[in-house]
């Protein structure tokens, strides 16, 4: 194992963070905020990527896959460790060790669910922070790393198949590096689309920039406790609509169509992204129309906040306009479904992600087929291609463990909080990285009341699902360690 190696990729990392850590600090500065707990968490993030790069300088700069997987979970870890500083040590909101990790594990794995109230009274500077987390999580600190790194003589492939979410890597060009900086570009250039946009819907600049960052990275933190509810305004949600929308899409997909357009019928999982997004759209607009109509002015208002909430929960942002926990019954169904779901596999969305679910459609259709004609050769296709059955085997192993863990995590959960339907959607939407469900965990709800043990519970699970479950897991194995 390249022990050295990945401790000499975690000061790399580390001394980035610090540099990271130097906006938010400049910004209390500015607004006579308070400055220590950036000073201190910077300094120290600074002085552990210092030692570790000056120790460890002659270290070989290629990794094998095992050390890629033992480095990718190693960073993680680490950055929520180093990210929940700032919140420890910040006098308002006073936060305890354990919360300042769940806030800060849940910014950086794009999950959005939160133990702090009263955020319209909180420094800017913190809020600037909570952003800056879920905007490198959303994308990835590790695939800015496989930008970066290759010009210090680092390979990234290793890092990159580690890291990159969702059961197909497609690396757009044959060198990887170039795939990771085309990524972050297209990241880029989407986040300042938003904010410009956000500003021309009337937020100001503070807010715009901050929904920006959160809106493309389908993240879901905001500055208000309200979330986008606090904006009422058909504009504001018409544009997080659009930009949940494309950091939920495949960003390959999304450089494909920029660069030389999309062939529609060559792309299943786009399609099946939209048609889950418009059903489940129409089913929820059809269910507040008949049984919450006093809530709204006319259908097409309906038609707006079913719309926003679906696609904030598909897109696994978590962002909300009004309490979908007061809704029908057939809404509570349907976002049910959609907290199963996830984004496109490569967006910043987490969830078991649509292309899964979409073979395993495909899957069940194939085994009616089969008994029904059980001399036919039925081969499993997608997009005009066939399917390897190492793929179906993965994304069925995959599937299979996210609903265990949920279970599992549910159970844990249990041990705290007799209340089953919180238990379970509070296991799935961290899992899932979605942040708000049904109950004490509610879009009106924060995640204070948990006890201390569900709080590094759901941590962890949230760790689980940013990496994809396997990346974490496969470290804990005895075979991992061994020769």
């Amino acid at each position: 194992m390249k022990f050295r190696t990945v401790g000499w990729l975690l000061g790399v990392v580390w001394a980035g963070l610090a540099v990271v850590q130097l906006v938010p600090l400049g910004l209390a500065l500015a607004r006579s905020e308070p400055w220590e707990p950036f000073a201190f968490s910077a300094a120290g993030a600074a002085a552990g990527g210092a030692l570790l790069l000056v120790s460890l300088r002659r270290a070989e700069r290629a990794l094998d896959h095992r050390a890629a997987f033992l480095a990718v979970a190693l960073i993680w870890l680490s950055i929520c460790v180093l990210g929940a500083v700032p919140y420890a040590l910040s006098p308002a909101p006073q936060l305890g060790l354990i919360d300042s990790l769940f806030e800060s594990t849940s910014g950086f794995t794009a999950t959005g669910a939160t133990v702090i109230s009263g955020l319209d009274q909180m420094a800017l500077s913190l809020l600037l922070w909570r952003s800056i987390t879920q905007w490198l999580g959303g994308m990835g600190m590790v695939i800015l790393g496989v930008a970066i790194l290759p010009l210090l003589g680092v390979g990234g492939m290793q890092l990159y198949k580690a890291e990159s979410p969702g059961p197909t890597k497609d690396k757009m060009t044959p060198r990887i590096a170039e795939t990771a900086r085309i990524l972050w570009l297209l990241y880029l250039g989407l986040t300042a689309a938003a904010a410009v946009l956000y500003l021309g819907a009337g937020m100001s600049l503070f807010d715009a920039i901050c929904h920006a960052m959160t809106t493309i990275a389908t993240g879901g933190f905001s500055t208000h406790d309200a979330s986008l509810g606090y904006f009422d305004s058909a504009a504001v949600h018409l544009v997080a609509i659009v930009g949940m929308i494309a950091g939920g899409t495949s960003f390959a997909v999304l450089h494909r169509a920029l660069t030389g357009g999309l062939v529609w019928a060559e792309q299943p999982e786009l399609r099946t992204y939209v048609a889950i997004m418009v059903l489940a759209s129409v089913l929820i607009t059809a269910d507040l129309t008949v049984t919450h109509s006093s809530q709204f002015a006319s259908a097409t208002e309906a038609l707006l906040h079913a719309t926003f909430q679906v696609v904030s929960i598909l897109t696994t942002t978590g962002y909300a306009t009004r309490d979908f926990d007061l809704w029908g019954g057939t809404s509570h169904v349907v976002i049910l479904l959609l907290f199963f779901v996830g984004g496109m596999a490569g967006s910043t969305a987490g969830g078991v992600k649509v292309i899964r679910v979409l073979l395993l459609a495909r899957l069940v259709g194939a085994q009616f087929f089969r008994l029904l004609h059980p001399r036919a050769v039925n081969l499993l296709r997608l997009g005009g291609r066939t399917i390897e059955d190492e793929i179906v085997v993965s994304s069925l192993g995959f599937v299979g463990m996210w609903f265990l863990l949920m279970l599992f995590g549910a159970a844990l959960l249990s041990l705290w909080d007799s209340d089953l339907s919180s238990n379970v959607t509070a296991a799935a939407v961290t899992l899932g990285n979605i942040g708000p469900g049904f109950g004490h965990v509610g879009p009106s709800q924060t995640f204070a009341g948990l006890a201390p043990g569900a709080k590094l519970v759901t941590s962890g699970l949230m760790i689980l699902g940013r990496l994809e479950i396997y990346t974490l897991l496969i470290i804990l194995t005895p075979a991992f360690w061994r020769r």
